[in-house]
């Protein structure tokens, strides 16, 4: 989620997007309560067909499609390959998981987001910070479970440029387009250097792909080497201009496949060595399945479950994994774009129960196949 100098907005939109912000980190930490089916996401889908991308199965037989063949913006799911390529690394030796960082080289990509507050005062209260550094696991664990995406920027840099890029072919994503440092994109964007506004803007919307990412990475690159945060703290951004500003980069992000997203978290459910070899599976259960999975009520009903999460102004996406101890499995990939900004906020609110209703709730998942089908009946 986007999110830059929200304390200086007016009040009542402060709270708005607050709100939003904190809806993972709330969703994060009562995932183990009673989840509620929410009937709006039955009611969007019906009106909106043409503002969703949906792709669902078990192993019961229940399959369910919906543009899920159709190249898409799958923006933040994306930072499912960069936390599989960091478990490839550990389990080939080239990197510690219990390395320290410093916190301050994963801040430097980062521009004050609630999001990185979200996660540092998570990091706190769980008492993985020791003298402002954190292990190299916890910043994995924090790109999944919190999207903050100073974090992908910084892994960017610890595991390599080019074997991030290379993950798209390592782990078969063949249809995702080019990697990029999606962080330092958003400051792109929003007008670091507080230029002319109405010449910036038509800088950045005339920016072709090759442009848009070469600026990008010149960014990206000048933070990486911005020790002292010399750059950092020159940068100045008008917060009534976010949502204005942020518009900008939804064009440019990550585009894809749902449905290829939806085989790579099966592949991951199911643990196949498509995914994982050597000893990847013991690290990804650390980084990425452990915080989930410490709930006593997650515990007590699946064996395994990942789930990431990931919203900008206008668009929510959900990828959801679970193997329950009952032996069911499911698997959810589901993005929501060109979303108003009340469409927005009323589905970002309630994307966690929509996800775990689909693979817990059979009752409301088969609600959710009939109104594809009524969808269907209509175009």
């Amino acid at each position: 989620m986007w999110d830059f100098c929200t304390a200086t907005l007016p009040n009542y939109r402060m709270k708005i997007f607050s709100y939003i912000l904190l809806f993972q980190l709330i969703t994060f930490l009562a995932v183990g309560q009673e989840i509620k089916a929410p009937s709006y996401f039955l009611e969007f889908i019906e009106e909106n067909p043409e503002k969703f991308h949906l792709t669902y199965n078990d192993n019961s037989g229940k399959i369910i499609k919906w543009r899920d063949n159709e190249l898409s913006t799958v923006g933040g799911l994306v930072y499912w390959l960069y936390a599989l390529e960091y478990t490839r690394q550990v389990s080939n030796g080239g990197i510690r998981p219990v390395e320290r960082i410093d916190m301050e080289e994963i801040q430097k990509f980062d521009t004050y987001s609630n999001k990185m507050k979200i996660w540092s005062d998570y990091l706190s209260y769980k008492k993985k910070l020791l003298k402002n550094k954190v292990r190299l696991r916890e910043v994995v664990s924090g790109l999944i479970n919190f999207a903050t995406d100073a974090n992908g920027d910084f892994l960017m840099s610890r595991l390599g440029l080019d074997s991030v890029q290379r993950a798209v072919g390592t782990f078969h994503m063949h249809t995702t387009t080019t990697l990029y440092p999606i962080s330092s994109a958003i400051i792109h964007v929003h007008n670091p250097f507080m230029e002319n506004e109405q010449e910036f803007m038509h800088r950045i919307k005339n920016e072709n792909l090759n442009d848009f990412r070469q600026n990008v990475f010149q960014l990206y690159d000048s933070l990486n080497q911005d020790s002292l945060g010399i750059l950092k703290d020159s940068f100045q951004f008008n917060p009534e201009k976010h949502k204005v500003y942020s518009g900008l980069l939804t064009e440019h992000l990550p585009m894809g496949i749902i449905s290829d997203y939806n085989l790579l978290i099966q592949n991951i459910n199911m643990r196949s060595k498509e995914v994982f070899w050597n000893d990847m599976e013991e690290e990804w259960i650390n980084a990425v399945e452990a915080p989930l999975m410490s709930d006593p009520t997650m515990a007590k009903h699946y064996k395994h479950c990942g789930r990431l999460v990931y919203s900008t102004v206008n668009s929510v996406s959900i990828s959801l994994y679970g193997t329950m101890k009952n032996g069911r499995t499911a698997q959810l990939t589901a993005t929501f774009e060109n979303l108003t900004e009340t469409e927005h906020i009323d589905l970002a609110l309630v994307i966690n129960d929509f996800g775990f209703s689909m693979i817990e709730n059979k009752e409301y998942l088969q609600k959710v196949i009939d109104k594809i089908d009524v969808i269907r009946l209509k175009k």
